[in-house]
């Protein structure tokens, strides 16, 4: 269980001033974080009562993550953009953190940990206490710590980065057979046995490889899922090789 305060009120319009994340948890009761009770109590709603409560952890987590999947950011790579939300950008790069990254990747790497770093800082003081806005958090840490390196942080881990090279490399090959037909992330992460932000990353940079391409797709309730396939170009080019074994 994590603490919020909780606010009771039929002006429910009124609290759409508020900064901080809420979640609703009954038709005129709010949760929001404990430091959003200053700003509640300065809205001047009449009616408003506010407690200091508690709510289920998980609960809390899943309106972070929420938050942070529908905020969008633009990765411009080699003169192309791709969009990802918030969250997805904050795994792939924590993760790539963890392994460490060649020179050649390091301009990729700090230009989208800024842009991430830039639209975060507005935000992050503002959700629920979780797991998500700490791993936000670290995330500044670490920025920090190897933005005033000159040789950031590939040396300590130049084992691990080959070994990720290695097992990008295997993922790519993968790929091209995988993506005959489209598939989900979830698919795609079950085939390959690659843990999920290495297959974001991986499938990012092959999207800007001009191999991969995506399309958004609503399946029933929930926000759409991404559908991955090969690129136009490359289907063309199986379809031909096909024709011509025949």
């Amino acid at each position: 269980m994590a603490k919020v305060v909780v606010a009771i009120t039929r002006h429910k319009k009124k609290l759409r001033r508020v900064k901080y994340i809420g979640m609703r948890l009954g038709r005129d009761v709010f949760a929001y974080p404990p430091l959003a009770k200053a700003d509640l109590k300065s809205l001047g709603i009449p009616d408003i009562q506010l407690l200091d409560s508690e709510v289920d952890d998980a609960k809390l987590e899943a309106r972070d993550v929420k938050y942070l999947q529908n905020r969008m950011i633009h990765v411009s790579i080699s003169n192309e953009t791709f969009s990802s939300t918030l969250y997805d950008e904050l795994l792939v790069l924590n993760d790539w953190l963890g392994y460490g990254a060649q020179d050649a990747e390091r301009d990729e790497f700090m230009k989208r940990a800024n842009l991430l770093k830039n639209d975060l800082e507005p935000i992050a003081h503002y959700l629920f206490d979780t797991k998500v806005k700490e791993l936000i958090f670290q995330f500044f840490v670490n920025f920090k710590d190897i933005k005033p390196s000159a040789d950031p942080y590939h040396d300590m881990r130049r084992n691990l980065t080959r070994l990720g090279n290695e097992s990008s490399k295997q993922f790519k090959d993968s790929i091209m057979e995988i993506l005959r037909k489209p598939r989900e992330l979830e698919e795609i992460v079950q085939l390959t046995k690659v843990n999920e932000s290495n297959a974001r990353r991986w499938l990012l940079k092959l999207e800007g490889q001009g191999i991969v391409t995506k399309t958004r797709k609503r399946m029933g309730i929930g926000r759409p899922k991404n559908i991955y396939y090969l690129s136009q170009r490359l289907q063309l080019s199986a379809s031909s090789n096909g024709a011509e074994q025949q």
